[in-house]
C-alpha cells in the first residue's frame, strides 16, 4: 500500500537516528536529567508512600476483604524471598545487577530487531525502567514513542543514581500490577497462594515473576494453561542464568498449579465485610479507608460463618421447596445447541457440592439427562421427587435451564444430580459471644449479590412471640414465680388513657385456663402473656428490653407483649446474650482492632458492658427457656441433646418467622420472612421455617464438643414441684408430673398440691377461676356459678347441689361445691363501665369474654 510505504521511509531513518543517539545518551544521561524540567525528582522515592488498601481479617487471622484503589501491602526488602528476586531477574532483566539503570546491550538488541521489521514495538526495558513507568505514569505515558523512552532513560539513570539495587527491588516489588486490582507482591501472593510472600516456594515465585510480562492475560485463574507456560518458561530462564539446576527446573515445571481454593473470603461473608467496611469509612473517612492500608481484625469465625452459610442455604431451600415447583425461567438462547451452550455462571468453574445452573440435554419420560460444566447427570424421579411430579417428561424439555445440587460421587466416581430452585424467601442469621459482644458470624440474607440489603442489622421487623420473654423477665424481677398461675380465657384488654379494647387470639383458638408462667411462655400462650403485661405494667417491660438493648420504639400498647413494635435481628439476639451471660449486656461489635499500616494501634473494641438482670433473674430465664425448647414450641432442638434455651417467634399472618436461642457461650437468632411481608404460609411458624436454619447450625458448631450447663447463681434455690398446680410436690394421688424449678431463695412454694387441685384443673376454664376452700370444696359465689351453669351442658350439680360433675376430655371429673356470697367475675371493670361495649366480646368458642384493665 502506498501510504504504509511512505510510513515505513519516514520510520527508518528515524531507527537508524535512535540506534545512534543511544550510546550519547548513556553518556550524558545525568546532565541530560538536569536540563529535563519536566521530569518528576526522585528524590521522592525516599518517602515511598503508594495507595494502600485497607485489609480485614477475621479472628483467625483469615484474610477476608481488601478495600481500596490499589490493593497492596507494603514488604521491606528483607520479606523478598531470594527465588522470587532470581525469578523476577532471569525472565525481566538479566543484566540487573550489572547496568546502571537502561541495558545498552539490550537496547541494541532490541532496536535492531524493530529496525530489521520497521517498528517500535521490541521492548527491552530493565526492571529500574520499568520501575520509572510505574511510579510516574503521568509523565512516562505509555505511547511507545523516541521521547518517551528517552524520558524513561533519564529516569531509569537518575534513580540508579541515587538507590542502591536493593532499594530498587524493593520499590518494584511493591509498586508492580500483579492482576486482579492487586499492586505488589504481598497482595498477589496472599490472593493467589493464601500466604505471605516470603513463604513462596519455587513454583510459585516463578509464577509470580511471570505474571510482570502481561497480568491479566495470564491470570492463573482465568488462563490457567498460559500462566504454567509462562511459569515453566521463567523456570528455564533460571536454569540458564545459572539460578537452578536444570534438573530442579525440570522437576518443578512437572508441579501443578497450586492455587489458594480461597483466594479472600468476602465471599464467605459478605454482608459482614460490608458492615465493617460502612463502620470504618464513617469512623475514618474515604481516604484512610482506601489509601492509607489500615489492618483490621473482626471478630467473625470463619468455621462458624461457613456453617452459617451451609444452614441457611439448606433451610431456605427447604422451605421453598413446600411452596411447590415454579418450572423452568431460562432456556438456552435461539440458534444455540444445548449440548454446547455454556451458560456464563460456568466461568468461573462448577463444583461438586454447589448448586450451579445445568442445561437439560435429553428427556425421556422418566429421566433427563443434563450437564453442569465438565460433569454430566441424570434427574430421575427420586431427584424430583419433591415436586410432586413422577416423570421428568413433566417438567422438563430440551434446552432448559435449570438448577442443581452436584453431589459428589459415590463408589462409581460420578456425582448425584438433585433438581433445585432459587428461593423467593429471605433470610438472616447472626451468632454472637455473649460474654464479650463478638459477632461471630453474620448472613443478611439468602445471596449477596441478589440483594445486599442486610436484613440482620438493617432490617427492622416485628418478632411476634420472641418479645414474650422480656414480659416473663420483668415480671420475675417483680417478685412473682415460674411456678405461679395465671388464667388463659377469652380477654378483652381495655387501655386505662383510651379505653380502646384489645383482644388478642391464641394459637389454634384455644384456651388453656390455669397455666403457670413457665406452660404459658413454653407453649407462647398469647392471652396469658398479655395478662401477664396487665399485671406488670408497660413500664416496667419497656424498661427492661431497654436494659437489655432494644433500642428501637416500644410504645406503651398491650399487643408489645406479642411483639407488636418492629426490631432488628441483631439487637434482639443480642438482649438474649444477657441471659446466657448471668444479667451482663455487652454491646455487639464486629471490629476488634484497627491498626495504621506502621502497626499503630487506633483502635480497639471496647464495648458498653452493663448488667440488665441479676444472675438470678437470668439464671430463672435461662430455665425457662430451656423449657421451650424441651417441651414448648421449639423442642425440635431438644434431639441436640444439650443445655439449650430459647424461644421461637411469629407474627401475624405468618409473615415473620424467627428463632432465638442460644447455650452458655453463644446466642443465635434466625429471622426468616418476604421483604415485601406477605405471608410465609398458612400456619408457618418460627418453629417451621426458623427453627430448622438454627437447629441446623447449633448441631454443626457444637459437633464433638461436650455439654455444657447453664452456671447456677448465688440466691437460688431449685425445689420439686408439681407442674400442673405451681404447687410443692406432694405424695397425693394426682401431683404429677413433678419438675424441679428454680426460684429465687424463699420464693419458692410452700403449700402442697392435691388431688383436688388437679380435679379443678379439668373443669372447664370459666370454672378454675375459682378457688378451693379450706375443705377442698369449689367456692363459687351464687351468682356467678348460676350463670356459669346456664352456658356450659357438659356441667351440671348432683347430690343436691354440693357437688359439681363435669364432662370433660380426660373423662368425667366430680368435686364438692360451695356457694359463697358476692360476684367475681364482673365482665366490665368498674372503670371502664359507660366506655365500653362488651356486646361482642365473645371467644372462639362461643364464651364470654372477660375485660381486664391494663397497668401502665
Amino acid at each position: 500500500m502506498p501510504g504504509s510505504a511512505t510510513s515505513r521511509r519516514r520510520l527508518r531513518p528515524l531507527l537508524l537516528l535512535g540506534l545512534a543517539v543511544v550510546p550519547a545518551a548513556a553518556a550524558g544521561a545525568t546532565l541530560g536529567y538536569g536540563l529535563k524540567f519536566d521530569l518528576p525528582d526522585v528524590k521522592k522515592l525516599e518517602d515511598y508512600t503508594p495507595p494502600l488498601s485497607t485489609r480485614v481479617f477475621a479472628q483467625d487471622g483469615t484474610s477476608l476483604a481488601s478495600f481500596g484503589e490499589q490493593r497492596r501491602t507494603l514488604v521491606p526488602y528483607r520479606d523478598i524471598p531470594k527465588v522470587f528476586e532470581q525469578a523476577l531477574i532471569a525472565v525481566e532483566d538479566s543484566n540487573f545487577y550489572h547496568h546502571s539503570g537502561v541495558d545498552l546491550r539490550g537496547i541494541l538488541r532490541a532496536a535492531w530487531y524493530d529496525v530489521r521489521n520497521l517498528t517500535l514495538e521490541q521492548g527491552a526495558s530493565t526492571l529500574t525502567q520499568q520501575l520509572a513507568r510505574n511510579l510516574f505514569p503521568d509523565v512516562l505515558k505509555p505511547e511507545k514513542t523516541a521521547h518517551r523512552k528517552f524520558q524513561e532513560m533519564l529516569l531509569a539513570f537518575e534513580i540508579e543514581r541515587r538507590y542502591t539495587k536493593q532499594e530498587i527491588l524493593r520499590l518494584y516489588c511493591n509498586q508492580v500490577y500483579m492482576g486482579h486490582g492487586r499492586y505488589g507482591i504481598e497482595a498477589a501472593s496472599r490472593f493467589f497462594f493464601g500466604k505471605s510472600a516470603k513463604e513462596m516456594d519455587l513454583p510459585e515465585a516463578a509464577l509470580l515473576a511471570g505474571l510482570v510480562q502481561r497480568p491479566e492475560g495470564l491470570s492463573p485463574f482465568r488462563h490457567p494453561e498460559r500462566a504454567l507456560k509462562r511459569r515453566n518458561h521463567v523456570l528455564e530462564r533460571m536454569a540458564e542464568e545459572g539460578y537452578l539446576r536444570p534438573a530442579a527446573a525440570r522437576a518443578a515445571e512437572r508441579e501443578p498449579l497450586r492455587l489458594s481454593a480461597l483466594r479472600e473470603s468476602a465471599n464467605l461473608a459478605p454482608y459482614f465485610v460490608e458492615e465493617v467496611r460502612r463502620l470504618l469509612q464513617s469512623k475514618y473517612g474515604d481516604e484512610s479507608l482506601y489509601q492509607s492500608g489500615l489492618e483490621v481484625r473482626t471478630t467473625l469465625d470463619p468455621r462458624l460463618q461457613g456453617l452459617a452459610n451451609a444452614a441457611m442455604d439448606v433451610g431456605l431451600r427447604e422451605l421453598d421447596k413446600r411452596q411447590g415447583w415454579r418450572g423452568v425461567k431460562v432456556r438456552v438462547p435461539p440458534g444455540e445447541s444445548p449440548d454446547a451452550w455454556d451458560p456464563p455462571s460456568w466461568r468461573d468453574g462448577v463444583q461438586p457440592g454447589e448448586v450451579a445452573d445445568a442445561v437439560v440435554v435429553s428427556v425421556s419420560e422418566a429421566h433427563a439427562r443434563v450437564r453442569a460444566g465438565p460433569y454430566r447427570g441424570t434427574l430421575g424421579p427420586e431427584e424430583i421427587a419433591w415436586t410432586g411430579r413422577t416423570y421428568a417428561s413433566s417438567l422438563l424439555k430440551r434446552g432448559d435451564v435449570i438448577r442443581v445440587r452436584i453431589e459428589p460421587g459415590g463408589l462409581d466416581g460420578a456425582p448425584t444430580f438433585l433438581l433445585e430452585q432459587e428461593p423467593r424467601v429471605e433470610a438472616a442469621l447472626v451468632a454472637i459471644d455473649p460474654a464479650t459482644g463478638a459477632v461471630r458470624a453474620l448472613l443478611g440474607g439468602f445471596d449477596y449479590r441478589r440483594s445486599e440489603f442486610d436484613r440482620a442489622i438493617q432490617a427492622r421487623r416485628q418478632c411476634g412471640s420472641a418479645f414474650k420473654p422480656f414480659v416473663y423477665a420483668a415480671a420475675l424481677t417483680q417478685g412473682m414465680t415460674p411456678a405461679e398461675t395465671i388464667l388463659d380465657e377469652p380477654t378483652v384488654f381495655i387501655d386505662p388513657q383510651t379505653f380502646v379494647p384489645y383482644e388478642p387470639e391464641n394459637y389454634y383458638d384455644r384456651y388453656y385456663g390455669n397455666l403457670t408462667l413457665r406452660h404459658a411462655l413454653e407453649n407462647s400462650v398469647n392471652i396469658a402473656t398479655v395478662k401477664l403485661l396487665g399485671r406488670v405494667g408497660f413500664a416496667p417491660v419497656i424498661d427492661i428490653a431497654r436494659r437489655l438493648g432494644i433500642s428501637t420504639e416500644l410504645k406503651p400498647y398491650p399487643s408489645l407483649a406479642l411483639g407488636a413494635f418492629e426490631v432488628s435481628l441483631l439487637e434482639l439476639t443480642s438482649a438474649y446474650g444477657a441471659f446466657a451471660d448471668q444479667g451482663v449486656r455487652v454491646e455487639p461489635h464486629l471490629v476488634e482492632e484497627v491498626r495504621s499500616n506502621d502497626g499503630a494501634a487506633l483502635e480497639r473494641a471496647k464495648p458498653e458492658v452493663r448488667d440488665a438482670v441479676s444472675p438470678q433473674i437470668a439464671y430463672l430465664m435461662n430455665r425457662l427457656l430451656e423449657g421451650v425448647v424441651t417441651d414448648g414450641t421449639g423442642e425440635a432442638a431438644a434431639e441436640l441433646g444439650r443445655p439449650l434455651a430459647g424461644k421461637t417467634g411469629t407474627t401475624n399472618d405468618f409473615t415473620d418467622a424467627w428463632f432465638i436461642g442460644y447455650a452458655p457461650d453463644l446466642v443465635v437468632g434466625v429471622w426468616v420472612g418476604f421483604d415485601e411481608k406477605k405471608s410465609l404460609g398458612n400456619r408457618v411458624t418460627g418453629a417451621q421455617a426458623a427453627l430448622p436454619i438454627w437447629k441446623q447450625f447449633m448441631e454443626t458448631a457444637y459437633e464433638g464438643r461436650a455439654a455444657e450447663d447453664f452456671p447456677i447463681p448465688t440466691g437460688v434455690t431449685i425445689a420439686s414441684i408439681d407442674s400442673t398446680t405451681g404447687l410443692k410436690a406432694s405424695d397425693a394421688a394426682g401431683c404429677a408430673p413433678v419438675i424441679s424449678e428454680a426460684f429465687l431463695a424463699g420464693t419458692e412454694p410452700t403449700a402442697y398440691c392435691s388431688e383436688a387441685e388437679h380435679l379443678r384443673l379439668k373443669l372447664p376454664y370459666p370454672f378454675q377461676r375459682y378457688p378451693l376452700d379450706e375443705d377442698g370444696a369449689l367456692a363459687v359465689p351464687s351468682a356467678d356459678l348460676d350463670r356459669l351453669l346456664s352456658s356450659e351442658p357438659t356441667v351440671r350439680l348432683t347430690i343436691g347441689g354440693r357437688r359439681l360433675e363435669a364432662v370433660t376430655p380426660d373423662g368425667k371429673v366430680s368435686l364438692p361445691i360451695r356457694r359463697v356470697p358476692g360476684r367475681v367475675a364482673d365482665p366490665i371493670p368498674e372503670e371502664a363501665r359507660g366506655k365500653v361495649d362488651p356486646a361482642g366480646w365473645i371467644g372462639k368458642d362461643g364464651r364470654r369474654a372477660t375485660a381486664v384493665m391494663i397497668r401502665r
